[in-house]
């Protein structure tokens, strides 16, 4: 396994921008084109592209924390009832286990 820093480019906003990785540019080339995807759907509803960078990113940088807090909440509430489940399990075999001394 390689793991040595390499510079990758991406392109964001028209704008190129190298970030060191060991991470493949596959990766980066998904994130990039994700983060371009959110800041397209910011610039559909009427904002300037050429004066209101900022805000685009920052209002881009909002919805795809929302998405990510709300992944992040689903997750938990799915580990949770997973454990939940496993639990009952566990205590339903052990309770046979028992009977079948």
């Amino acid at each position: 396994m390689n793991n040595k820093n390499k510079v990758i480019k991406v392109n964001i906003l028209g704008q190129d921008y190298f970030v060191r990785s060991t991470a493949k540019a596959n990766y980066f080339k998904e994130i990039s084109n994700y983060v371009n995807e959110k800041m397209d759907e910011i610039i559909a509803t009427g904002i300037d592209s050429n004066t209101q960078q900022l805000k685009i990113a920052v209002l881009a940088c909002m919805n795809i924390a929302d998405e990510f807090i709300s992944f992040k909440k689903d997750n938990v509430e799915l580990i949770n009832q997973i454990q939940a489940k496993s639990s009952s399990i566990i205590e339903y075999i052990d309770d046979k286990l028992v009977e079948n001394k």
